[in-house]
């Protein structure tokens, strides 16, 4: 896929991929370049995903908000068979105007109830938990972007049991512990606003089960 600014180093991806326990089994990767591939591909509007989501045709994965202040969330079209997970996927963000997000969720049963894992175009990061649809930040910091309003880097979540960490380009920046989601879907999220220009373009996805 081509990307506005810098890809994701080589070593990042080592780095994420180090970080899986040797145990750990891969569920299902996806680079995208197959339309085939099972996401939702919706080409338009589609209010129950709260966003257009779509392959780009440049090797990347797409969504963009069409509601105000709601979570986008689309499912990854393989799932592991427990909610012990390790996601990751590389995100090119940009926030135009707005104060959008994306990043990947876990543990995800409905649009209000999840955990979300997420960086923001002004450079920040957060763990969320969505719970009876009212979020709280369970842990939060801040990132050095290369250029304001955008982010461009590998994201990544690791949900053990009660234990949460958010990974960037493959190092554990923000850590909670958690039990009011013990199952669900793991997938990509985006927030924004509609007229702001929003929009999250995906890459290299994997999803691995953790070994007990």
């Amino acid at each position: 896929m081509k990307r506005l600014s810098r890809l994701v180093p080589a070593v990042a991806l080592c780095l994420a991929a180090g970080f899986a326990n040797a145990a750990d089994r891969t569920v299902f990767r996806d680079d995208f370049s197959d339309s085939g591939s099972g996401w939702i591909d919706t080409q338009v509007a589609d209010h129950k995903a709260k966003g257009i989501a779509l392959y780009n045709n440049d090797g990347g994965y797409q969504m963009t908000p069409v509601d105000d202040a709601t979570y986008g969330i689309v499912p990854a079209p393989k799932q592991a068979p427990g909610a012990d997970v390790q996601v990751e996927a590389s995100l090119f963000l940009y926030t135009g105007v707005g104060q959008g997000t994306g990043g990947v969720v876990c543990r995800h049963s409905d649009h209000g109830n999840f955990y979300a894992f997420m960086v923001s175009g002004s450079h920040g990061y957060a763990i969320l938990k969505v719970q009876g649809g009212k979020a709280e930040t369970l842990a939060n910091g801040r990132f050095e972007g290369v250029m304001p309003n955008m982010a461009d880097l590998r994201i990544g979540a690791r949900c053990k049991g009660p234990s949460l960490k958010l990974m960037l380009d493959g190092e554990v920046v923000a850590e909670a512990t958690d039990a009011a989601h013990s199952d669900g879907q793991v997938g990509l999220i985006v927030m924004g606003e509609k007229m702001a220009g929003t929009s999250a373009v995906f890459d290299d996805f994997e999803l691995r089960a953790i070994a007990r």
